[in-house]
């Protein structure tokens, strides 16, 4: 019988979550095939549908276990420790079934009954943190955690232990089937990105942004998912200000269309930004003000600071932040080499290996058949082949 490994992924919640996952998981499961060695891989989730068939789809097993927030703790705290505990029982019989080689932690709270069944049961645990910042699930969690791999080097110094870090870059899928336009058609394409749970204010501004610039629409399109909204209405918003979009609730891959824009307008999640960087495609970046511990901000600035996109702050109340929208993109639409000069700094900032450095980071947890399985430049060389 041929080695094998189980890897059970825990969080989700979200696409910044879930996707980086997703991505080491299909890294696994091509050296797998590559190498001939057997690898199992299953995920554990709150129960979204966004979980549910982004997992199955790809052949992953699937287990839901509800989470319970340290908000929930403050506002209900008996009835959320009962919650709390059920969901770790129920945790704990997942990984006592599964039984799996290294548990790799995703962020969020949706994580945390898995990777503490599994601290408590001495299983390896890995986590993956996305942000600049960390958040509060990865800052608890990092104490039971034998390795942790950051996107970026500076969130190291937010953990308690920042000898278990790497820094790995955030796991990116790779491109794949996505929109196809027309090759005659010379257009410049401008992408709008709310993260996977779309953006309400970026669904309402940027049509009124570009409205405001004076510009016709005609030497672009627009391509705008805008999450769980109404497409006909953000479609009139835009036809309203002279321009035409297309708008979809949800893109399955926007790594492929990453790669066909010209200049992308989102959120500052930390996925979207790093599919960005893998694509070298210039952005105005909108952080989403609420975000916990205003990391979306810090997101922004990292790249804001090296030249690779620029940000323009929400505000509360008033419509003052869309023009300054208005202002930065009515200047990169104009200027097409102030837009290659960014997307070559936002290209210098991409780590397109990603994934594979987290499964060598794995390796590294998860005993001899594993470790040798990665270390074997054959295994790599071939997967590179395959993918050319």
């Amino acid at each position: 019988m041929s080695e094998s490994v189980s890897i059970l992924f825990a969080g989700g919640a979200t696409g910044g979550h879930l996707f980086p996952g997703i991505a080491v998981a299909e890294s696994l499961t091509r050296m797998s095939k590559v190498s001939g060695l057997g690898c199992r891989v299953g995920f554990v989730g709150q129960g979204t549908c966004l979980e549910r068939d982004e997992t199955r789809v790809r052949g992953y097993e699937y287990f839901a276990v509800p989470s319970v927030s340290t908000l929930d703790v403050g506002r209900r705290p008996l009835r959320s420790l009962g919650a709390a505990w059920r969901s770790y029982c129920l945790a704990r019989r997942i990984v006592r079934r599964f039984e799996p080689t290294v548990v790799i932690g995703l962020g969020g709270f949706a994580s945390v009954p898995a990777v503490v069944a599994a601290n408590r049961m001495s299983v390896p645990v890995m986590l993956l943190e996305q942000n600049v910042i960390p958040g509060r699930a990865t800052r608890w969690l990092s104490r039971r955690a034998a390795r942790v791999c950051v996107a970026f080097a500076e969130t190291r110094l937010a953990l308690a232990r920042p000898d278990a870090c790497r820094v790995t870059g955030n796991p990116v899928r790779g491109v794949g089937t996505g929109m196809v336009f027309d090759a005659s058609d010379r257009k410049r394409l401008l992408v709008v990105l709310g993260g996977s749970q779309g953006s309400r204010s970026l669904n309402r501004a940027v049509p009124e942004a570009l409205g405001r610039i004076g510009m016709s629409g005609g030497g672009w399109r627009v391509v705008h998912q805008c999450g769980d909204h109404d497409p006909r209405l953000v479609e009139a918003a835009y036809r309203e200000q002279g321009w035409e979009a297309r708008v979809e609730q949800f893109l399955e891959c926007p790594p492929t269309l990453l790669a066909s824009s010209d200049l992308v307008v989102a959120r500052a999640g930390a996925t979207t930004l790093a599919e960005m960087a893998c694509a070298g495609v210039a952005g105005v970046l909108v952080p989403y003000p609420f975000a916990s511990d205003d990391h979306q901000r810090a997101n922004a600035a990292w790249y804001v600071e090296r030249g690779a996109a620029r940000m323009v702050e929400e505000a509360e109340v008033g419509a003052e932040w869309v023009g300054r929208l208005a202002g930065e993109l009515g200047l990169l639409l104009d200027s097409e080499s102030k837009r290659l000069e960014m997307s070559a700094e936002m290209g210098r900032l991409a780590r397109p290996n990603a994934a594979e450095e987290v499964v060598g980071v794995m390796a590294e947890l998860a005993g001899e058949s594993l470790n040798k399985w990665v270390s074997n430049p054959g295994v790599v060389e071939r997967m590179v082949d395959r993918a050319a």
